[in-house]
């Protein structure tokens, strides 16, 4: 068996749809990190009985001889405060009732839409496997008659998924709107900050630079949808384009092309759903724009925040790319093209030493007046620069290697013509740039496997081609090539191992503070509480509110994308498929050989491209499972027994007498304190639920990396090694960001500002 027979086996054995999947979860599993869902839902309920307790313990500020009013104290030069949210906004304490009214009704949807969503997203599976099994096996005619209904039923549930979420997503948005009116109507009535936010006039900016983040989140959404479109279609086109163009009998290029562009598929509908950890950062930014401008008094800017995402670190990483899901990175055609041209450079590497490690002019300058292989590369690299959009950074970064790789080729070409091609040297002084392309093109796919959170390997599929017959120096390439996918899914496991890592020191270390937060709680003052007293509170709440509304945007991406992919791009493709097989049948017939590339068929490759779509929703079933999961667990033991009793802490006076007053706080303090053991207790299992889960998952990435690494060795013994240092950067740049971007979103967020006196 050959070199490259051994190698491609052993990776199609660690590379089955389902293995891939798994890896695919793990690798996206820390950017929808459960704990971040859970973690603020103790300190929402202790905030919102503490904010009870507080009504329940004091007058009506209304009632006061020195109240004015929340909304008639607005300093000198600002705009006049309108309440939006508040539906008795005359009573401060009926605001406070309703804002715990919200919290409740927020967590009770929470959690019967997660059963809703667990339920759901748990039978997604089963669904995917019979639509799976009808595309790798049935006829035109099953495809014609059954392929609809079974989309139909898949898109039934992820829409109810979808569905559950966005209920869930809109009670959260209800109370932190709220929480976010009440600060600022205390910040105007109290006169914290009060020169600052007359001087810059932004007072109210913050809701409306709010619903400019949210607008600008379904903006980049829809350009992020557009791009996934596009480059299904544009893979589709492009292989039928292969079909014609691909030099006949240069199989090693035939078969990089077609792993190519099934890459740029799985990479399309990665896109799609890596969407979703933006509009999370879109909600949280919210928070960003609320804390930068309700804490200026204490040295905050001042300034509004501009639409965009969540703070984000700048890269550390060597190749200047950041690998964060990045809106200008997931609406960047680049983004989708890097595969492509590392493929075409790495003809050029074939060009150059693929006749015994010597040039190979046969192929440079072609044969019988056909087509060169040279002039193939240089014409499909000319082509895929004009899908480059400069301004995102993937292409501008990828335009440069274009251009370097056009000028090597061009080379290449004007040297053939000449007379120092009878040099067997002539050439050499091309193979170390583009040695050194070929570095830089693979590093730039690692950082954007990284954006689009997808392993280095894809399943093995109907599409994957067959091992083309051993030429030794094209060959030994194929190889690499095999290697690199290996090393890079190795690196973004342990990437991932890493990263999850931290972010579970992050949550114990922030569980730790919010734990804190809500034994400090029971020092609010029963009586006499002031609106400076409550200020600190209802910022803590803000953010604690808005945290849990961005991970619930998260999940309604999700389905979204699912159901953009179902409807725009799938369905299509089985139309054009059903058409596809019923022309090939009658080619057949008239005896007419089918167009194919590498062996693969036009109509092998469109069923490649369904099965490779349904991966992105089997994944994101996966992940919504479970974060259900998860979610409903914690909040069975944990979350709803307190969120009840805070609706058991609304208590009064028996009469106005002192003696009854007295009780009355007595016996608050007592309910005060009995929540801020139990809440305590809930983010006190919430940390050891973390460090649990933490185990288990390093332990599941350990065992799959044992697994890969042991089947693959045999054929290629040097995966076998640590991954190759330039990789191994980008993945420690990876882990740096990511921590530094996690620390400075939550630095934006008052639910873990520890400096409050409460």
């Amino acid at each position: 068996m050959s070199e490259l027979v051994s190698a491609r086996e052993a990776v199609a054995s660690v590379s089955t749809g389902k293995q891939v999947n798994q890896d695919a979860w793990m690798t996206q599993w820390c950017s929808t990190n459960w704990g971040d869902l859970l973690q603020p839902a103790p300190l929402s309920i202790s905030l919102l009985g503490s904010i009870l307790i507080i009504a329940s313990s004091t007058d009506d500020f209304s009632k006061r001889a020195d109240y004015i009013g929340l909304d008639s104290k607005t300093p000198p030069g600002c705009p006049k405060f309108t309440w939006t949210y508040a539906l008795h906004p005359n009573s401060f304490k009926t605001c406070l009732q309703q804002m715990v009214g919200n919290g409740y009704t927020a967590f009770e949807t929470a959690h019967k839409n997660m059963e809703i969503i667990s339920n759901n997203a748990s039978q997604m599976p089963e669904d995917i496997a019979t639509i799976v099994n009808l595309v790798l096996r049935g006829s035109a005619q099953d495809l014609a008659d059954l392929f609809q209904d079974s989309i139909d039923d898949l898109q039934g549930l992820s829409t109810r998924c979808r569905d559950a979420a966005h209920e869930t997503e809109q009670a959260f948005k209800g109370i932190s709107d709220l929480a976010q009116e009440m600060v600022l109507a205390c910040t105007y009535t109290a006169g914290t900050s009060e020169q600052a936010l007359a001087q810059n006039k932004i007072q109210l900016d913050v809701l409306k630079v709010q619903k400019e983040h949210e607008e600008a989140a379904v903006t980049e959404a829809q350009e992020t949808t557009d791009l996934t479109k596009a480059s299904y279609k544009r893979a589709e086109e492009e292989f039928l384009t292969a079909v014609k163009d691909v030099p006949k009998g240069w199989d090693f290029m035939g078969m990089q092309v077609v792993e190519s562009l099934t890459s740029l598929v799985v990479s399309a509908g990665n896109a799609a759903i890596s969407q979703a950890a933006i509009k999370s950062q879109f909600t949280k930014a919210g928070i960003d724009a609320f804390s930068n401008l309700v804490n200026q008094g204490s040295g905050g800017s001042g300034q509004p925040v501009s639409p965009g995402a969540a703070p984000v670190a700048p890269t550390t990483s060597p190749n200047g790319v950041s690998s964060q899901p990045n809106s200008a990175a997931l609406s960047d055609p680049g983004t989708m093209l890097v595969q492509q041209v590392l493929t075409q450079v790495s003809g050029i590497k074939m060009l150059l030493t693929g006749h015994e490690g010597k040039p190979d002019w046969e192929k440079i300058r072609g044969k019988d007046g056909s087509q060169s292989e040279a002039g193939f590369v240089q014409g499909t690299l000319n082509s895929q620069r004009k899908h480059l959009d400069l301004s995102k950074p993937i292409s501008y970064q990828l335009d440069k290697f274009i251009a370097q790789a056009l000028a090597i080729i061009g080379a290449i070409i004007e040297t053939a013509g000449s007379v120092v091609s009878s040099s067997e040297d002539s050439l050499k002084d091309q193979v170390a740039p583009t040695d050194q392309l070929i570095a830089g093109l693979t590093g730039l796919t690692t950082s954007t496997n990284l954006i689009l959170q997808q392993p280095g390997m894809n399943s093995t599929g109907p599409a994957t081609p067959a091992t083309p017959p051993q030429e030794s120096s094209a060959a030994k390439l194929a190889v690499e090539n095999a290697k690199f996918t290996v090393d890079q899914t190795k690196s973004h496991l342990e990437a991932s191992r890493a990263s999850y890592e931290k972010a579970a020191d992050r949550l114990a270390s922030q569980q730790m503070d919010i734990t804190k937060t809500i034994g400090d709680m029971t020092k609010l003052s029963l009586t006499n509480a002031s609106l400076q007293q409550m200020l600190p509170v209802l910022k803590k709440a803000v953010g604690a509110f808005t945290t849990l509304r961005a991970q619930f945007s998260q999940l309604v991406q999700f389905f979204e994308s699912v159901a953009s992919l179902l409807n725009d791009v799938m369905a299509p493709s089985v139309g054009r498929w059903v058409k596809t097989m019923e022309s090939a049948e009658k080619r057949r017939r008239c005896n007419e050989q089918e167009d194919h590339v590498a062996g693969v068929t036009v109509s092998s490759f469109t069923q490649d491209f369904i099965y490779r779509q349904m991966m992105t929703p089997l994944k994101v079933s996966m992940l919504a499972t479970s974060i259900a999961t998860e979610y409903l667990s914690v909040s069975n033991d944990y979350i709803l027994p307190a969120q009840r009793s805070v609706g058991h802490m609304l208590q009064f006076a028996a009469s106005d007498s002192a003696e009854d007053k007295a009780e009355l706080i007595k016996n608050l303090e007592k309910a005060q304190a009995n929540l801020s053991q139990t809440t305590a207790r809930a983010s006190t299992q919430i940390s050891t639920n973390v460090s649990k889960h933490q185990k288990s998952f390093q332990s599941s990435i350990d065992a799959r990396l044992e697994v890969i690494v042991k089947s693959v060795q045999v054929a290629i013994p040097a995966v076998a090694g640590p991954v190759p240092g330039e990789l191994k950067a980008i993945m420690a740049a990876h882990v740096a960001d990511t921590d530094a971007t996690k620390a400075l979103q939550a630095k934006a967020n008052p639910m873990f500002n520890t400096d409050d006196t409460l």
